[in-house]
């Protein structure tokens, strides 16, 4: 009796080890596997931070060759006023480097760190992206709307969230092809729904299609720049890795997964309060007097600067460098506004900033460069009124709006 009592003991205290051991091991084996997960996916954010990196080097290259073009034709345009016939030829041209230009911003946001931010009513603006993307896709594709709140302001320019939309909303069209459903959904997500600490409230866009859906092969490299699944010449693979960068400089996230039909991508974003606008009335001008120190180490355009900057009433002296910049300012010449390039050849405009500002707290700061400000410029941006950023390349347009929103805050 004692014997077969301690057989059943023994049995009952091996089986429950043998439960222990190979609950162990499984428990062992998923650790492993979440510890390859988590190197993969540190692998994928390196070879997309330097794919990133590196397309952000070139476009701001690129941009400034194009800031010369288009300066250039603006200069031509102006010379030419009564000749239609071949102002046509400069319109193109500035046309070519707008289009240009806009797929250079593109890889610019794929490195975007510090990005300059502005709040944004949300609703609103979801609604005029989805119908601006009503009309670039098929009759037969639908938009649902299933909206669950309102009277949400996020940290994300307007522009830079119909891009995501649009770049959502073309994907799913090419996924579906002629005919489907594009349902976008809105509310409001606790911040332990995906482990997000730094803020009380966040919100949820969900962009579900059904088309095909992602390939499991292809779906840890979507976000990467430059991967694409589609033929050769119908996309660039910059679509989804730009509304990466954007989101993730707004502190949010955002996913995909399949669905029983298509795919679906969550966009998750902090929630901000909204801020008063101040009621800033535009003056009216035809021409500026304004004293402009102009610091660029490109003598193109550094001589088609000061043309444009003239021919808007300005009295402009050339700097090449910030030492340079230093030693003009003077007794002599006292600037309003200084213009200067964030890449120079011996610092950066942010050092034109500290050693200018010093001698004059009134005057004001443009920053141009042809790829998204760097974190010093961004500081700047923030705590600085009368500090703006002006992309390259610029038009005359553009140039003659910051101008006169420096003079709106003199």
């Amino acid at each position: 009796m004692l014997e077969h009592l301690f057989l059943i003991v023994v049995s009952t205290v091996a089986l429950l080890f043998g439960g222990l051991f190979v609950a162990m091991r499984e428990k062992d084996r998923q650790n492993q596997n979440k510890i390859r997960e988590m190197g993969e996916q540190l692998r994928q954010a390196s070879k997309m931070e330097s794919a990133a990196r590196m397309a952000g080097g070139v476009a701001h290259d690129f941009n400034n060759m194009l800031s010369g073009i288009c300066g250039a034709a603006e200069c031509l345009k102006a010379k030419l006023s009564k000749k239609e016939d071949l102002k046509k030829y400069c319109d193109v041209i500035l046309s070519g480097c707008e289009q240009a230009s806009h797929l250079a911003k593109q890889m610019t946001k794929l490195y975007v760190q510090n990005e300059k931010k502005s709040a944004t009513d949300l609703l609103a603006c979801l609604n005029d992206s989805l119908d601006l993307l009503a009309h670039g896709l098929e009759k037969n594709i639908k938009i649902v709307k299933k909206f669950e709140c309102k009277n949400l302001t996020v940290n994300v320019s307007s522009e830079n969230l119909q891009s995501l939309i649009l770049n959502l909303g073309f994907n799913a069209r090419d996924a579906m092809g002629v005919k489907g459903k594009i349902t976008v959904g809105l509310r409001k997500v606790a911040p332990s729904d995906r482990d997000l600490l730094s803020a009380k409230e966040f919100v949820e866009i969900s962009f579900a299609d059904t088309g095909t859906g992602i390939a499991p092969e292809n779906m840890k490299r979507i976000f990467e720049p430059f991967f694409t699944t589609k033929k050769e010449g119908k996309g660039n693979g910059l679509g989804l890795a730009e509304a990466y960068a954007l989101v993730r400089n707004a502190g949010g996230t955002i996913r995909a997964e399949n669905l029983k039909k298509g795919a679906c991508f969550y966009v998750t974003l902090p929630v901000v309060k909204k801020e008063r606008k101040s009621d800033l009335r535009e003056k009216k001008y035809k021409k500026f007097n304004l004293k402009i120190l102009l610091v660029e180490d490109d003598v193109l355009q550094r001589e088609l600067a000061r043309e444009i900057l003239s021919k808007l009433g300005c009295d402009v002296k050339l700097a090449d460098s910030v030492s340079a910049a230093f030693d003009m300012s003077g007794k002599k010449f006292c600037p309003d506004v200084v213009m200067s390039d964030v890449c120079l050849s011996d610092g950066s405009g942010s050092d034109v900033y500290m050693k200018l500002k010093k001698k004059y707290k009134r005057c004001g700061f443009i920053f141009l460069s042809g790829r998204e400000p760097d974190g010093r410029i961004m500081e700047i941006l923030q705590q600085e009124e009368r500090a703006v950023f002006l992309d390259k390349p610029c038009r005359v347009e553009q140039v003659a709006e910051k101008l006169q929103f420096l003079l709106a805050k003199a």
